[in-house]
């Protein structure tokens, strides 16, 4: 029996399935510092393929594991940050309802309810924090927060997040290093969703060095 039938079975005993759908449905989650007193292991390669690395690492009290995912781009730092302040966040999924609550050059907060035929209702608000350091260093810090707005869907499950961006220049481009720990909630087999979590970090990241490079995006299930 292959994962995905074993996840089927698990569907039958009431654990909600986790599709390929949920993948596109996650690009858009990104949240706060990741510094956290809990002890975590090293970090451990899981992929690298066409210039992106992927790792994983338990966290100390999470259930899920937070991911690094690290590439590099001929875009500068600034070009990068003002695509995620911009059209990152504009983009279409047929799984999303967000509503944007504060909309500024450096901060931005929404609410999105996430709704996939095969999952309940997800419901979230999410903060995104552009912070400038030393040496031409933009960080993207994001967090998930305490739904803002009327609750469109009773029970809706609350998914936590939290994470960020740091854009390092690096001769005429950027590295970039994607971190983040996401908790979809819920009663979904850790198991089963980690692979959608992996996939959705690595399209993320394609994503964001695509469009601030004026490139075509990457798609995914749910664009």
């Amino acid at each position: 029996m292959n994962w995905l039938q074993k996840a089927g079975s698990l569907e039958t005993r009431g654990f909600p399935l986790m599709t390929t759908g949920l993948v596109a449905c996650l690009l858009f989650l990104s949240a706060g510092s990741m510094a956290s007193s809990a002890p975590a292991q090293p970090w451990r390669i899981l992929s690298k393929k066409e210039g992106v690395q992927l790792e994983s690492r338990r966290v100390s009290g999470e259930r899920f594991e937070q991911l690094r995912v690290e590439t590099s781009a001929d875009v500068a730092p600034v070009a990068m940050a003002d695509y995620l302040f911009g059209k990152y966040l504009e983009e279409k999924n047929k799984n999303i309802a967000r509503t944007f609550v504060q909309r500024e050059p450096k901060l931005t907060i929404w609410s999105d309810v996430l709704r996939t035929p095969m999952i309940s209702a997800r419901c979230y608000s999410m903060r995104f924090k552009r912070v400038d350091g030393a040496n031409g260093v933009i960080r993207v810090k994001f967090e998930s927060m305490e739904y803002v707005g009327t609750t469109p869907v009773p029970g809706c499950i609350a998914l936590r997040s939290r994470g960020e961006w740091i854009l390092t220049p690096s001769g005429k481009g950027t590295h970039l290093r994607y971190v983040s720990l996401t908790d979809i909630g819920g009663k979904v087999p850790v198991s089963f969703a980690r692979r959608t979590l992996s996939s959705a970090a690595v399209l993320s990241v394609r994503k964001v060095v695509a469009g601030s490079s004026g490139l075509p995006l990457p798609r995914g299930v749910g664009d």
